[in-house]
């Protein structure tokens, strides 16, 4: 069943627009607080990505997402044969570099990609990241289609993520033809940033306040306003609820089925 959502036209109009091969903005950033509809949003678009993108989604939740997690997926979602650089960064760095690098070995990537990040001086730990940073980037730019990272829920993610994203994984992002970045949250990284700024286009969520822009909701989920006029009755709800689309799709869910006529 596809996504229905109420206008945000302009941001969607922006995601078709992010995948376009000539786009010089490879950021696209969405942010609202709690339920002014951030993922539906960010789900809408995903529902629409064209067939042929390869796409990377992440939810950054706390401590289960790391950077060695954030590697880890992409390799796992588009096969580590697509990642020579990387796999042999990896080995270099966990001191395996004449290890054959097989399927048995793959196997257990993840585990060697947390040990090559791993050191005891601050300094050592952000020359590794960095070095794994720069051959991910490497075998991303080598890909044979674009490859679009959705990353939701910014604001949960730890301070060591959000400092690698708002750093070098969107810096090299804005340079990598080859990818494209989706990223919602409360919370986003600041899109003025001196080194990726102009290549980033960011929309801040507000809600759906125009009852206009809910009629065709209520009609695609096949209910009916039981008062008239129904339009000003909708007005009415749209204002009450702050134009919060959760809260709007909840009172339209609850309304009378349309009768369906023999």
């Amino acid at each position: 069943m596809s996504i229905i959502l109420a206008d945000y036209e302009p941001q969607r109009e922006a995601f078709t627009e992010l995948l376009q091969p000539e786009c010089r903005k490879h950021i696209l950033m969405f942010r609202g607080q709690s339920g002014r509809g951030k993922t539906t949003l960010l789900n809408a678009c995903l529902e629409d990505l064209p067939p042929g993108i390869h796409h990377v989604p992440i939810q950054l939740r706390g401590n289960a997402v790391s950077v060695a997690e954030v590697f880890y997926r992409s390799g796992d979602r588009l096969e580590w044969d697509r990642f020579p650089n990387f796999t042999e960064q990896v080995a270099t760095l966990s001191s395996a570099p004449d290890v054959q690098i097989n399927r048995n070995w793959l196997a257990g990537i993840n585990n060697q990609i947390s040990i090559a990040l791993r050191a005891e001086n601050p300094t050592d730990r952000e020359e590794r990241r960095a070095a794994l940073t720069h051959a991910w980037f490497k075998d991303i730019q080598e890909l044979d289609r674009l490859l679009l990272m959705s990353l939701d829920t910014y604001e949960q993610a730890t301070t060591d993520v959000k400092d690698w994203i708002s750093g070098p994984f969107l810096a090299r992002a804005t340079r990598c033809k080859q990818m494209r970045v989706l990223l919602a949250g409360r919370e986003i990284p600041d899109p003025h940033n001196i080194e990726w700024g102009e290549c980033c286009a960011s929309h801040d969520l507000y809600g759906v306040l125009e009852a206009e822009h809910w009629l065709p909701v209520v009609q695609a989920l096949g209910r009916r306003i039981p008062i008239e006029p129904a339009l000003t009755w909708l007005a009415g709800v749209c204002h009450a609820r702050s134009g919060r689309p959760d809260e709007i799709m909840t009172i339209i869910e609850a309304l009378p089925r349309q009768e369906i006529v023999a």
